[in-house]
């Protein structure tokens, strides 16, 4: 993601690079905001019978936003209040913005404490997760799977139904010399950073026979290996990004020493206001619920140089925050 603040004139300049920035700029974009860019609509000049499809540049002041997190979809709705010169008869109606990779847009944040918050969401977006394909496998089955920051998409199944007649061995490398050409045509389409490989070592073993990526062992493969790897977090890099790591070391602060934990809007606020966060932990939703609140405890949190997680809903780990108010922090001293 590119990005350019602009302090002075509380304003943002974004440019997703890719369908997971949107996650992040659907987080910085709040009712009340101005958004800025160029997009089409019909425009009837006066005097003429028939509309067209014009490209213009117009500001709108966002009263709604809609997220879809698979599909690549941002759409922000709201009233036009700023339109180029020489346009007559748009100002003040309803217009939807569909915001794309690749596309520039301007936002101008009507709350000073989320503009400097956003630098620290922009600067996660910046050092985003890699975009993993994940092939779960073992001897009965293959579950491949897309691994973002958005979350966990299973794309597609395969399952070992040689016939029981053959030798077992080859049975096996038949079967997984598919699943290595099932992996080669997904990498091709979703254009991942990495494949991962997981299931039981001596699967993995014989999996590198046949094609080339991470090998993460784990007790199970197919789509139950799947929901081991996201849910303990076996893969260093997924775990440390996705927050799996400040979480865990925060649930054995509270059994141990929990003196060193806040939980819950009043407590982390007064953390951050004193500069004690180290780590801190928010729910998306959270955000989306609580702006003001929010944007408030980030900034402060930033300023002090804590580490930032903001953390999805639906996760586990967003199951458990959301039990703690929606945000959490591992505190300094």
């Amino acid at each position: 993601m590119r990005y350019e603040v602009d302090k002075r004139r509380r304003i943002v300049r974004v440019t997703p690079e890719r369908e997971e920035d949107l996650y992040f700029l659907y987080l910085l974009i709040d009712v009340g905001d101005v958004v800025r860019g160029w997009t089409v609509r019909e425009y009837k000049p006066d005097g003429t019978k028939e509309g067209e499809r014009v490209k213009m540049f117009l500001g709108i002041k966002v009263e709604a936003l809609e997220y879809h997190k698979f599909r690549g979809s941002l759409r922000v709705r709201g009233p036009v209040v700023e339109v180029e010169e020489g346009i007559e008869g748009v100002k003040g109606r309803r217009h939807t913005f569909d915001i794309v990779a690749g596309r520039e847009v301007e936002i101008e944040k009507a709350d000073e404490e989320a503009l400097e918050a956003a630098e620290g969401v922009l600067e996660m977006a910046k050092g985003i997760l890699p975009r993993i394909l994940l092939v779960s496998v073992d001897d009965e089955e293959a579950a491949f799977a897309y691994v973002t920051a958005l979350g966990v998409e299973v794309l597609y199944f395969l399952r070992n139904d040689a016939r029981r007649g053959g030798e077992k061995g080859s049975l096996l490398d038949e079967f997984l010399a598919a699943v290595g050409k099932a992996m080669e045509n997904l990498r091709r389409r979703y254009n991942p950073d990495k494949v991962v490989f997981a299931g039981p070592q001596i699967i993995l073993e014989q999996v590198a026979r046949y094609v080339h990526g991470d090998r993460i062992p784990q007790s199970s493969g197919g789509l139950a290996g799947v929901y081991e790897f996201v849910r303990r977090g076996l893969y260093d890099a997924f775990k440390a990004e996705m927050g799996f790591s400040a979480y865990e070391k925060l649930l054995q602060l509270l059994a141990t020493n929990s003196e060193r934990v806040a939980t819950g809007p009043k407590d982390v606020e007064e953390a951050a206001s004193a500069g004690r966060i180290d780590a801190l932990l928010v729910l998306d939703s959270f955000i989306k619920e609580n702006p003001g609140e929010a944007w408030a405890i980030i900034s402060r949190a930033y300023k002090s140089r804590s580490k930032i997680f903001i953390i999805r809903e639906d996760t586990e780990i967003g199951v458990g925050l959301r039990a703690m108010g929606g945000v959490a922090a591992i505190l300094r001293w």
